[in-house]
C-alpha cells in the first residue's frame, strides 16, 4: 500500500503541468469584465497565454536554480507558487495582478515541468519505470481535463472564483512532502563534465521542438476559442464549453492507450498521418454550426495533438544518449512552451492576413497540409537511401 501511494505522489506531479489553460471557460467572463475597464479581448487572452513564457524561462534558468536548491526544495517551490501564483486573482481581480498570478504559475510550473519525468526515471527501472511513465502521461491530461471541467463549475459562481482551482497543487505538496522519500532526491547531480550537443542532436532537437511548437501552437488557440465560438454563436453555456474542453483534453489518455497499437500498425507514418487528420480537425471546429460538430471537431484535435506530442518526446527519449537528454529535452520543452506564449499573437497576425470566416484555423490547416507533405517526402527520401 505505501509503494501505491508513493507512486501517486509522484505521478500527481504531473497532475498541473499543462494546466495553464485550464481557466479558459473563464474567458468570455473575463472579456466581459475587463473590457469594461477598457482592455481589448486580444489583451485578456494574453494573460491566459503568458504563462507560458514564464514556463520557458523557469525552464531555461533551471541550471542556475539548481546551483542553490535541491531537487526536492525545487519541487515544493515550484508547487507553492502554482497554488498561491495560480490563485491569486481571487483575491485581487485586477489585471495588473492577473497578470502577476499567470506570470508566478508559469515560474512554478516551469520548475516541476522537467523533473516530474526525471524524478520517475530516478525512483524506477526497467519495466517499471517504462509503466510509470505511461501512467505520467495519463496523469497530465487526467489532471488537464478535470481542472478545465472544475473551472467550468467554479466559473458559474464568477471568472475569479474559477482561479481557485489552482490550489489543488497544496494537495500534490501535501502528497510529495508527506509520501515521496527524500533520500533518492539528493542523489541526483549535475555533471561539470556533461558531453555538449552535437550538431546532429541539435538539429533533431530543433526539429522536434518545431512541431511540438505548431501543434501546441494551434491545440492552444483552438482551446482558447472554443468558449468563445460556443457564446458568440450562442451554441451553448460556459458549462457546455467546458465540457467540449475536458473530453477534448481526455482524448489524450485514449490516445495513450492506442498508442502502441498505432505505432506497430503505422509505424514512421503515424506522424504525417496525425497531422492530416489535425489539419482536417481545425477546420471542422472552425466551421462548426452546433455543439456536437464542434464536440467532434475538438475530440478528433485533442487526438492528435496528444499523439504527434507522444511522438515528439519518444524519439527525443530514444535517439539521445541518457547525458544529454535533459538539454535536449530542454531545447523541445522550449518550443512547446513558445508554441504556447505565441497562441494569442501569432493568430491574430494570421487573421489580418487572411480575413475571411476561418480566419487563423484557415491558415493553420494550410500549415498541417504543409508539414504533413514534408515529413511523407523524408519518408520517401529515407527508403531511397537505404
Amino acid at each position: 500500500m505505501k509503494q501505491i501511494i508513493e507512486k501517486i505522489s509522484i505521478l500527481s506531479l504531473s497532475l498541473m503541468l499543462v494546466s495553464t489553460f485550464a481557466v479558459s471557460p473563464a474567458l468570455p467572463q473575463m472579456i466581459d469584465y475587463f473590457g469594461q475597464q477598457g482592455y481589448a479581448a486580444s489583451q485578456v487572452e494574453f494573460l491566459i497565454t503568458i504563462t507560458s513564457l514564464f514556463i520557458m524561462i523557469s525552464l531555461l534558468a533551471n541550471p542556475i536554480f539548481i546551483r542553490f536548491l535541491s531537487e526536492r526544495a525545487l519541487v515544493i517551490l515550484g508547487l507553492t507558487l502554482m497554488a498561491v501564483g495560480g490563485s491569486l486573482p481571487f483575491l485581487f481581480p485586477n489585471y495588473y495582478m492577473v497578470f502577476l498570478s499567470r506570470t508566478l504559475l508559469g515560474l512554478g510550473i516551469g520548475l516541476i515541468n522537467a523533473r516530474a519525468i526525471n524524478i520517475v526515471g530516478l525512483f524506477y527501472q526497467g519495466k517499471e519505470r517504462i509503466q510509470m511513465m505511461g501512467l505520467r502521461g495519463s496523469f497530465e491530461v487526467l489532471g488537464s481535463a478535470s481542472l478545465t471541467i472544475l473551472v467550468g463549475w467554479l466559473s458559474g459562481f464568477g471568472w475569479q472564483t474559477a482561479f481557485l482551482a489552482y490550489l489543488v497543487a497544496l494537495i500534490i505538496l501535501f502528497l510529495f512532502i508527506r509520501f515521496v522519500p527524500k533520500h533518492e532526491l539528493s542523489t541526483e547531480k549535475t555533471s561539470p563534465d556533461r558531453p555538449k550537443l552535437t550538431k546532429d542532436l541539435w538539429k533533431m532537437g530543433l526539429r522536434l521542438a518545431f512541431l511540438a511548437f505548431f501543434v501546441i501552437n494551434v491545440n492552444t488557440f483552438t482551446t482558447i476559442r472554443i468558449p468563445l465560438i460556443v457564446t458568440d454563436n450562442q451554441l451553448g453555456t460556459a458549462v457546455q464549453a467546458s465540457w467540449i474542453l475536458g473530453g477534448m483534453q481526455l482524448m489524450g489518455i485514449i490516445s495513450g492507450a492506442l498508442f502502441g497499437f498505432l505505432v506497430g500498425r503505422l509505424k514512421e507514418w503515424l506522424l504525417p498521418v496525425a497531422y492530416v487528420a489535425f489539419g482536417l480537425s481545425i477546420l471542422i471546429v472552425a466551421f462548426s454550426t452546433n455543439l456536437f460538430l464542434l464536440g467532434i471537431g475538438a475530440m478528433i484535435s485533442g487526438f492528435c495533438y496528444s499523439v504527434v506530442l507522444t511522438i515528439v518526446f519518444s524519439q527525443t527519449a530514444e535517439k539521445t544518449p541518457p547525458s544529454l537528454l535533459m538539454a535536449v529535452m530542454t531545447v523541445v520543452l522550449t518550443g512547446c512552451n513558445i508554441g504556447g506564449a505565441t497562441a494569442s499573437i501569432l493568430p491574430n497576425f494570421l487573421e489580418s492576413l487572411n480575413p475571411t470566416p476561418t480566419g487563423a484555423f484557415g491558415i493553420y490547416a494550410v500549415g498541417c497540409a504543409l508539414i504533413s507533405l514534408l515529413l511523407i517526402y523524408q519518408q520517401f527520401s529515407r527508403k531511397k537511401t537505404l
